[in-house]
C-alpha cells in the first residue's frame, strides 16, 4: 500500500521520487568520493537499481565522477539549500549580519562560495555611507586572482582542486594556498583602477567544509587591514553558527 503523507490530502507520494530523495540524503552524509557499493550498502537497495539512481543524478548535474569512478556531489544542492535558508528566513539572518559587519567597518562586505569553477557572490552588506561597490550579489568570477577564491581554494579537498586543475580551471598555487590556510586569510591590492585592497576570511576553517568566505574591500591606505581581518574573522564565527542552524534545519 502507498504512503500517504500528513498534509497533502491524501495523495500518495511517488515512491521512486521518495527512493532518490532518501538516497540523496544519504549521500549528504558522506565525506568523501562514494562507489555504487558503499552507497547501496548504506542505504540498503540494489546495486544496479542503485546504480541507475546515480546516473540520473549525474544526467541531472547533481552529482559528478572522477576517473575511478568515484561519484561526489557537484554545487547543484547549494542552491536549494539557498532556498531553504530563505524560506526558513536564516539568509535574512546572515544579510543582516553581513550589513552589521559592513556598519561597524564602514566598508562594503561580501560572501562568496563555489559553484563549478566559479566564485559567486551569495551575500552583500553595505555601510550607511556611500562606498565604491566592486561586487553584486550573484556575480560570477574567476577563483585565481581573488581573495575569495583563494580562501575557497586553499581549504577545498585534495580531490576537488584535482578535479578543477583536470578541467583545466586557473587556482591559487599549491604555495599560496598553503600561506593562506597558514594565515587565516588572503589579502591583495586590486590596482586596475584605484588601488583597492581586499581581505577575504574562511567561514569555518576545517579543509572539506569550507564553503563560504567572507571578505571586505576598501581604497588603498583608509583602514587598517589588521581591525578589518579581526573583525571579519569575529563575523565569519557568527555566520558560520547560522549556516550550522540552517543545516539543522534540513535535517529535521
Amino acid at each position: 500500500m502507498s504512503e500517504i503523507v500528513p498534509g497533502t490530502s491524501g495523495t500518495a507520494p511517488l515512491t521512486s521520487n521518495l527512493k532518490m530523495l532518501r538516497l540523496l540524503e544519504e549521500i549528504a552524509k558522506t565525506s568523501a568520493p562514494f562507489g555504487v557499493s558503499e552507497i547501496a550498502r548504506r542505504v540498503g537497495g540494489s546495486r544496479s537499481m542503485v546504480h541507475r539512481q546515480l546516473v540520473t543524478l549525474v544526467a541531472a548535474g547533481w552529482l559528478q565522477t572522477d576517473s575511478q569512478g568515484a561519484y561526489s556531489l557537484t554545487f547543484a544542492p547549494v542552491r536549494v539549500a539557498q532556498a531553504a535558508l530563505r524560506h526558513a528566513s536564516v539568509d535574512q539572518r546572515i544579510a543582516e549580519e553581513l550589513t552589521r559587519l559592513a556598519s561597524e567597518l564602514g566598508e562594503g562586505t561580501s560572501l562568496g562560495t563555489l559553484d563549478g569553477d566559479s566564485v559567486t557572490i551569495v551575500g552583500r552588506g553595505l555601510p550607511p555611507r556611500n562606498v565604491h561597490v566592486s561586487l553584486e550579489h550573484g556575480q560570477r568570477f574567476g577563483i585565481a586572482g581573488s581573495a575569495l577564491g583563494s580562501v575557497l581554494a586553499s581549504y577545498l579537498p585534495d580531490d576537488d582542486l584535482d578535479r578543477l586543475r583536470r578541467a583545466k580551471v586557473e587556482l591559487p598555487t599549491p604555495a599560496e594556498c598553503a600561506k593562506v590556510r597558514g594565515a587565516g586569510y588572503a589579502m591583495l591590492v586590486d590596482d586596475e583602477f584605484d588601488p583597492i585592497e581586499i581581505v577575504a576570511v574562511p567561514v569555518g576553517r576545517t579543509s572539506g567544509r569550507v564553503r563560504f568566505a567572507l571578505s571586505a574591500h576598501w581604497p588603498h591606505g583608509r583602514t587598517k587591514p589588521d581591525h578589518v581581518i579581526s573583525t571579519l574573522e569575529a563575523g565569519a564565527r557568527a555566520i558560520e553558527d547560522l549556516t550550522v542552524q540552517s543545516a539543522g534545519i534540513l535535517l529535521t
